[in-house]
């Protein structure tokens, strides 16, 4: 099963094209393994919405809060992950304080190629590793990133390439390489890349897989087909749909409703599961992963029970 597979991880990085729903996709993964039993982290990044809202939980912030059972998140600022690290290095709070108050480490932090994405990703190496009491077990069973989209997205995971070669000696390299070593460990780490039923995210979804496969050495273990129109008329009614329209048809088909608004509304539906259907056979052609499609919700706003709708998806998907 997809999701077993995936759940043996410890790190399941999602990404693809911006706006295909990768915190939805997150939530409902997260959602599944916390339905196994399972202590979840979901590691979002500077995100301006959190996934938390989809429980209606409050904003999480830098620091891990339990926002569903089992279920932990927090957001990642780049800037906060740095202060953070001072802080534990220095160990001295006068001199911490004037450090992160100095003008000079504010332009260092700024200027930095690279810096804020290794931060980020090594302290996600730091939650990977916590483990808790005397049974050694790790503080989380699974922890979901919810990566920034396609191009910062490959941008945060080169970065830790460019350090390894850059600062070969010193504890910057060493790190560097530490968290290579993790994105690179296929028994540990995934990438999930989540897409939608559109010409650019689903080229996007090809290039991110070839890219992160061969420029950064992540194992791609799934694509997700996120807001998939799913057939809701048979094909004899939606033949009749179409020639219908074709012939202009009209009248009253309730008070207040007539025949030619429900046929447009109706035949916009059979044109969209139609395009999902091109694009789900071209994504299997194109990506040598298992595919999972999750239904596009009619919904205005997004709360825990479609939640549970997708993570039960993910759960039956073979």
């Amino acid at each position: 099963m997809l999701l077993d597979d995936l759940l043996h991880r410890r790190v399941l990085i999602l990404s693809g094209k911006g706006g295909v729903g990768k915190s939805l996709v997150a939530m409902a993964l997260a959602h599944a393994a916390t339905g196994r039993g399972m202590r979840v982290l979901l590691v979002e990044i500077d995100a301006p919405r959190e996934a938390a809202r989809f429980l209606g939980a409050p904003p999480v912030g830098p620091r891990e809060t339990e926002i569903a059972p089992g279920l932990h998140a927090v957001n990642l600022s780049p800037r906060g992950v740095m202060d953070e690290y001072v802080q534990k290095t220095i160990k001295v709070p006068l001199l911490t304080d004037r450090i992160l108050k100095n003008p000079v480490y504010d332009r260092f932090f700024t200027a930095a190629p690279g810096l804020k994405e290794l931060m980020v990703l090594g302290k996600i190496m730091v939650l990977e590793e916590e483990r808790k009491g005397f049974s050694r077990r790790p503080r989380y069973d699974l922890i979901i990133v919810d990566a920034p989209a396609t191009g910062h997205g490959l941008s945060l995971l080169k970065v830790p390439i460019a350090a390894a070669k850059a600062v070969p000696v010193g504890p910057v390299g060493a790190n560097a390489r530490r968290i290579l070593a993790l994105l690179r460990d296929s028994t540990k780490t995934a990438l999930v890349i989540v897409t939608i039923p559109e010409e650019m995210a689903v080229v996007e979804a090809a290039q991110l897989h070839q890219m992160a496969v061969e420029d950064v050495g992540l194992t791609a273990r799934a694509v997700v087909l996120n807001a998939a129109h799913e057939r809701r008329f048979s094909e004899a009614e939606e033949a009749e749909i179409l020639r219908l329209a074709r012939e202009g048809a009209d009248g009253p088909l309730a008070p207040g409703l007539r025949l030619a608004p429900a046929l447009l509304s109706a035949r916009r539906h059979v044109r969209r599961r139609k395009l999902t259907r091109f694009y789900e056979a071209r994504l299997r052609r194109a990506l040598p992963l298992p595919l999972v499609s999750l239904p596009f919700l009619f919904r205005e706003e997004i709360g825990p029970a479609e939640i549970g709708l997708l993570a039960e998806r993910l759960t039956a998907a073979g």
